[in-house]
């Protein structure tokens, strides 16, 4: 299953809040993944590398 999140930004500084708050809710994502077992550490590390989530 992919989800793809668009979010829109009327400024510069809501352009940089999105892509901020879009960062953030993918780790989100990745790790309520991790802890409910349903990827493993090597797939989370992988996802996080491509994502360029810290």
């Amino acid at each position: 299953m992919k989800t793809k999140i668009i979010m829109e930004s009327q400024n510069k500084y809501a352009k940089q809040e999105s892509k901020e708050f879009e960062k953030k809710y993918m780790k989100a994502m990745l790790i309520a993944l991790l802890e409910d077992k349903k990827i493993s550490k090597a797939q989370y590390d992988v996802c996080k590398k491509r994502l360029k989530i810290e």
